[in-house]
Parts: structure tokens; sequence; C-alpha cells
């Protein structure tokens, strides 16, 4: 999933990505309730607004058109 990110991060260049290690950063892991991996939380000014749980692109992407039209 990556490459697919690192695509999705110079098409969206108004839009921070963060790669978070759960095994590096546990607080913030169960901050968010990350109990499976790969995960991608969607924040708008610092609350979740999507969550994507496994490597489904088509997914992630509709998510990240969605919220950008908004």
């Amino acid at each position: 999933m990556e490459p697919i990110i690192k695509t999705k991060a110079s098409k969206y260049t108004d839009v921070d990505f963060v790669k978070i290690d759960v095994d590096e950063l546990p607080d913030v892991a169960q901050e968010f309730g990350m109990q499976v991996m790969p995960i991608f939380l969607l924040l708008k000014q610092g609350k979740e607004v999507e969550r994507v749980v496994g490597a489904k692109k088509d997914e992630l992407e509709k998510k990240f058109q969605t919220h950008m039209a908004v």
C-alpha cells in the first residue's frame, strides 16, 4: 500500500499523510482504536471522519474524493 499512499500524497497536495508505527507509538494506536493493520484514518481538524480497514485502495480513493469535495 505504500506506493499507493505516495501516489495519493502527490495527488492530494493539501492533505497531510502520516505513517504511524504502532509498535513505536502504542499510545496513538490506542487513542484511535487501531487493532488491525493496515488501517487508514481520515481526520479533519483533528477529528476522525472516516476509517478504512484493510488494503482497500478503491474504497480509500472514494473516501478521499468524498471529503475533498466538502
